[in-house]
């Protein structure tokens, strides 16, 4: 009597623990996945990112730019537009930039609609349907000619709707990115963009910025690695105990 008790003791406490296991795993899982994630990246290069391309770390879906153009209603140079992974505009649209004026922006997506709205120019696309996980922000300046200071800027505000606070600034020649990882293949980023220049205005890509979104090689979390380690462990364990004791009633 006294082993049976114990077999359907020691069944119901292994129930008990991998049901509790398989709540703490997904509470991990769904905790690290659910917070956008911005890192810095002040080091990278225009060329260590189109390594990360080139190396299928990161694939691009779609990318959403700002650029200084002709800085005028004139159609001969675009300042906005939602462009395909090669860089080319599927949709465009014409912008006056105000030398130093933030203007607020909204990007998102949810999958098969891309809408970007800069200071109340919207442009909108159902190109793309690719799921995503990484936004790579990248800012421009080039100083030549009579252009003796320029920057680029793009600020966070906000991520669904939940404040996130990010400043990417390329300033007097050069490039600056950061990215923003962990997101659902949904979003609605807001903040504000801006140029300044002392001098001649820049022109074309001169100073410019792009929100590259697309997907990241998917590289197993800390926390998921070490919650299977702990279930597999448990498991073997509670597996060998278990036969022990079936073998000792024998």
């Amino acid at each position: 009597m006294n082993s049976i008790y114990s077999k359907i003791s020691f069944r119901a406490a292994e129930v008990a623990l991998g049901v509790g296991l398989a709540t703490v795993g997904m509470f991990l899982v769904s905790g690290v996945a659910s917070a956008a994630t911005v890192t810095s990246l002040p080091n990278l290069t225009d060329d260590d990112f189109d390594g990360l391309i080139d190396s299928g770390e990161f694939t691009e879906v779609f990318v959403a730019e700002g650029r200084v153009g002709n800085n005028s209603l004139n159609t001969a140079e675009r300042e906005l537009g939602i462009n395909d992974k090669a860089g080319n505009p599927v949709k465009s649209a014409q912008f006056e930039w105000g030398n130093g004026i933030e203007y607020d922006f909204t990007l998102n997506y949810d999958g098969s609609m891309v809408n970007y709205n800069v200071g109340g120019t919207l442009l909108s696309s159902q190109a793309f349907s690719d799921p995503i996980d990484t936004i790579y922000i990248r800012t421009k300046s080039v100083v030549n000619g009579n252009t003796s200071s320029s920057f680029s800027k793009v600020e966070g505000k906000s991520f669904n709707n939940l404040p996130l606070s990010f400043s990417s600034v390329a300033q007097d020649g050069g490039v600056n990115y950061l990215r923003i990882s962990d997101i659902s293949e949904s979003f609605e980023l807001k903040g504000t963009v801006s140029f300044s220049w002392t001098g001649d205005q820049p022109t074309r890509s001169n100073l410019a910025y792009q929100i590259q979104v697309g997907n990241s090689e998917p590289v197993p979390e800390p926390l998921t690695i070490l919650g299977s380690g702990v279930a597999l462990g448990f498991g073997a364990f509670l597996k060998k105990e278990s036969s022990r004791k079936q073998n000792k009633v024998k």
